[in-house]
């Protein structure tokens, strides 16, 4: 075997091994070099770049004012980084109108860049956050300029190119963290602190939505507000609008069309929950118009809100453990708010109308003589109609009444129309002002009708020794500081009627036909039992806290009554004098009937019934001489 040699080896020695590379490797040195470039250019983009705050500013400030309408000033440096995404940094930064009504300083600015504007070699920002703004508003030196997009587009008439275009004016999104808000007014200032708040606003014309939580007089509310075409809405055009409140005092959802313009209104559905309405409205310094707490409110209704009116109708309220139906408005004449409302319900408590109502009677059981607190009613006026099936007012009970309140110049007026209530008919209105020195004035009346006084008496003292059907008309007037003041004042006047009833307690008739028998017992019999009777009947004037009872009859099977007396009404005390004759079967007395005379005195509570000793004495033999014998002699020149 021959091998080859010389110029032959040589050519086939130059020829590529099999399997082994054309190119060689990169050395360390080149792999160090590339590696020490990545990451000079990845840490040059995220590390912030220094910028000149002029140089910076006049890239942003020309679309922040375009879009704003403000003025931009800073006094910190200012960066740039181009990683995680193009964003950039200023430092103590800050924000006016040209006429200063609003001022923003915040400690520093973030805002994200947009990234094809930036390669295109254009700053523009796509949203940016304000870090610990204070803010400050003078509500009534219009902080809107006319510089500003919003107004731009507010400006232009609807439907028209120049809305088009206004509508396309970009915006972008603004968020503020932890800020502070001072709202002034020739009224005074309100403060509105730790505010967190997103608004999404790309452009005029497109859905805008705010997102913000503060705290406020101890409640850290938290409010939702979406508007389909803002632009429209500035324009005074109708658009959807959502809104959503939640705190601690009140939750409101609403959704339906928006407009604002010359005449801002809303219209759409409505609905709102309170633990305590009234403590909700003091939050916005308004007090309440009507009597009550107005706790556990719910509603749901048709609304209509304009700058000086709110109106709801297909409303559904239930309040204080009550429900209504019906119909809500309320208007501003001047400063003054004025309450229309017309309510239905199948059943209402009045209780809580009188909840807050000072008690009658102290802890000594005599009438209070505490002070009264009288509220302002003097800077509303309320017509509230209300209609309800079943009504009860502590323990009495009506039915289809109709009631209504009326607040007006300081007077405030509670009627009751008519109610069927213990199978009869009621009517009564009471009026209650205050006068130049301070004190109540009351003026009250009343009208009964065939009422059943056995279960009224029940339910209205839980006496159970009355019954028959009820005539009664009442009225009284009476001017103080105090319950028992009141009571000292009182003048008035009272007629009563009682027809086919009984009195519990008291039996005449067997007292009558058993005195000449058994005298002395007599006076046993007349206090057990009851007396049936055919008709009784008095009438009352009551001057200055003493009512005087006067033409006191009643007559009934076996039994004719006399009565009158006195009771007064500042002591609770009661002094009544009658005489029983005796009578037929109709009640007619006999001729030469048989008597007895009986008092009845002392406090209200437990009066005395006290018979005529003297008289029931003399008719027994036996005891006739144990009178004295001037009452034995005065007593057979009577018989005589």
């Amino acid at each position: 075997m021959s091998h080859s040699t010389g110029p032959m080896r040589e050519v086939e020695a130059s020829k590529p091994a099999a399997g082994r590379s054309r190119f060689r490797r990169p050395s360390r040195r080149w792999l160090l070099a590339m590696g020490v470039a990545a990451a000079l250019a990845l840490g040059a983009a995220l590390a912030p770049w220094t910028f000149s705050t002029s140089a910076l500013l006049e890239e942003i400030s020309g679309q922040l004012s375009s879009s704003s309408g403000l003025y931009i000033a800073a006094k910190g440096r200012s960066t740039f980084s181009l990683l995680p995404r193009p964003h950039i940094t200023i430092d103590s930064i800050a924000f006016a109108d040209p006429a200063a009504a609003l001022t923003i300083e915040a400690e520093r600015l973030h805002g994200n860049v947009r990234l094809p504007p930036l390669l295109a070699g254009r700053l523009e920002l796509a949203d940016v956050e304000l870090i610990k703004p204070s803010i400050e508003i003078d509500l009534d030196r219009k902080p809107m300029t006319s510089a500003g997009a919003a107004v731009r587009a507010a400006a232009a008439r609807p439907s028209t190119p120049e809305a088009e275009k206004a509508d396309r004016a970009r915006l972008g999104g603004v968020s503020i963290v932890s800020g502070v808000a001072r709202l002034k007014t020739a009224g005074g200032e309100e403060t509105i602190q730790d505010i967190d708040a997103t608004l999404d606003w790309r452009t005029v014309g497109s859905p805008a939505t705010l997102d913000a939580a503060f705290s406020w007089r101890g409640e850290r509310p938290r409010a939702i507000l979406w508007v389909l075409k803002p632009g429209a809405l500035l324009r005074g055009e109708q658009t959807p609008v959502t809104a959503r409140l939640d705190s601690e005092s009140v939750r409101l959802e609403a959704e339906g069309f928006g407009q604002l313009g010359a005449k801002p209104r809303y219209t759409g559905r409505l609905s709102a929950s309170s633990p305590s309405l009234r403590h909700a409205l003091g939050l916005v310094n308004v007090s309440a118009p009507l009597p009550g707490p107005f706790e556990n409110v719910q509603l749901s209704a048709k609304a209509s809100v304009g700058l000086r009116d709110f109106q709801l109708s297909d409303l559904k309220l239930s309040a204080d453990d009550n429900e209504f139906e019906g119909s809500f408005a309320l208007r501003r004449e001047g400063d003054k708010p004025i309450v229309h409302a017309t309510l239905a319900s199948n059943f209402v408590s009045l209780k809580p109308i009188i909840v807050d109502l000072p008690p009658l009677a102290g802890a000594d059981g005599q009438w209070s003589r505490d002070g009264f607190s009288l509220p302002n009613i003097l800077d509303a006026d309320v017509d509230l109609r209300l209609s309800a099936t079943r009504a009860r007012i502590l323990r009495l009970n009506l039915e289809d009444a109709a009631l209504s309140l009326l607040l007006r110049g300081g007077r405030l007026e509670l009627a009751l129309a008519e109610a069927q209530a213990y199978k009869g008919t009621v009517k009564g209105r009471a009026t209650f002002a205050a006068n130049a020195a301070g004190a109540l004035e009351f003026h009250g009346g009343a009208q009964l009708s065939g009422v059943d006084a056995g279960a009224l008496a029940w339910d209205l003292a839980a006496r159970p020794d009355l019954g028959g059907a009820l005539d009664a008309s009442l009225a009284l007037d009476a001017t103080g500081d105090s319950v028992a003041q009141l009571m000292r004042d009182l003048d008035g006047r009272a007629s009563f009627t009682l027809t086919e009833g009984e009195v519990g307690g008291i039996d005449l008739e067997r007292a009558l036909r058993r005195v000449d028998k058994r005298p002395l017992s007599s006076a046993m019999d007349i206090r057990s039992g009851h007396s049936l009777v055919d008709r009784a009947s008095a009438t009352v004037k009551i001057v200055k806290g003493t009512a005087n009872i006067e033409d006191g009859q009643a007559h009934g099977p076996g039994f004719s009554l006399a009565f009158a007396g006195q009771t007064r009404i500042p002591d609770r005390s009661l002094a009544l004098k009658a005489q029983a004759s005796e009578a037929d079967a109709s009640g007619k007395p006999r001729e030469k009937g048989v008597q007895i005379g009986f008092d009845l005195s002392g406090p209200w509570d437990d009066p005395v019934f006290a018979p005529d000793a003297a008289a029931l004495i003399k008719r027994s033999g036996a005891a006739a001489p144990l009178l004295p014998r001037g009452d034995a002699e005065s007593g057979a020149a009577k018989e005589r």
